[in-house]
């Protein structure tokens, strides 16, 4: 009895939980016209719910952070600029690959078909680095290039990690599609709280005390890990 009351309390708090980081997305989504605010807005969020990980495990402790809405704020602010390359970075690559699939239908070429099974499988590789950099993003102080490196290189080193990560995202949006209501709730809290819940338990990112489970991804010179 006493464990299932445990389940309860606990399903409760996370679903409490992740309906305010929902709110607080939408809310820095629109707090910068979208166009500038979405990008940190998803940094900010992944970067809570890594903490929230850390704490689960030992890593991190509750006292010594901030109310979530000035946390998640603080956050936004900071990524401002750095959240907003990756992200314009990500947005170019997909309008790229989204142009060659509409090219691709409309022009006749004998090589059509391999070029297409080629660009199904680029778009597949992008729905996975997609669905994990920002979780690196939240862990590693670097640029965008080297943040999609990063997520090029976890994807050729743990693609079933990888593929976990994207096909949550796919789901969701699927899931949205059909029960759209469920977009302003947990649209973007749910497969980003699986990815750095999967990344994170995968054991390739690096432990605060430089320790890990499992071989960590490649540490680029001058790399810095944003761990605190």
């Amino acid at each position: 009895m006493n464990k299932l009351l445990h389940w309860h309390t606990w399903i409760g708090d996370t679903g409490r939980r992740y309906v305010y980081l929902q709110l607080l997305w939408l809310a820095h989504a629109l707090l910068g016209a979208v166009v500038v605010g979405v990008f940190p807005a998803t940094a900010a969020l992944t970067a809570v719910l890594r903490r929230d990980r850390m704490a689960a495990d030992g890593w991190a402790h509750s006292a010594d952070r901030p109310r979530l809405p000035i946390e998640f704020h603080q956050v936004w602010r900071r990524e401002l600029v750095a959240a907003n390359g990756l992200g314009y970075l990500l947005a170019a690559l997909w309008a790229f690959v989204l142009l060659d699939h509409r090219m691709l239908r409309t022009v006749e070429i004998p090589l059509a078909p391999v070029l297409q099974g080629l660009l199904w499988l680029l778009t597949a590789a992008l729905v996975c680095v997609t669905a994990t950099v920002w979780v690196l993003q939240a862990h590693f102080a670097e640029g965008p290039l080297r943040l999609l490196r990063r997520a090029g290189v976890l994807l050729v080193g743990r693609p079933l990690l990888s593929l976990a990560c994207a096909a949550t995202t796919v789901a969701t949006a699927c899931l949205s599609y059909l029960l759209p209501g469920l977009v302003v709730v947990f649209g973007v809290v749910v497969p980003t709280a699986v990815a750095v819940g999967l990344v994170w338990r995968s054991g390739v990112l690096p432990r605060p005390d430089g320790t890990s489970t499992a071989v960590p991804l490649p540490v680029a010179p001058g790399a810095a890990s944003t761990l605190a």
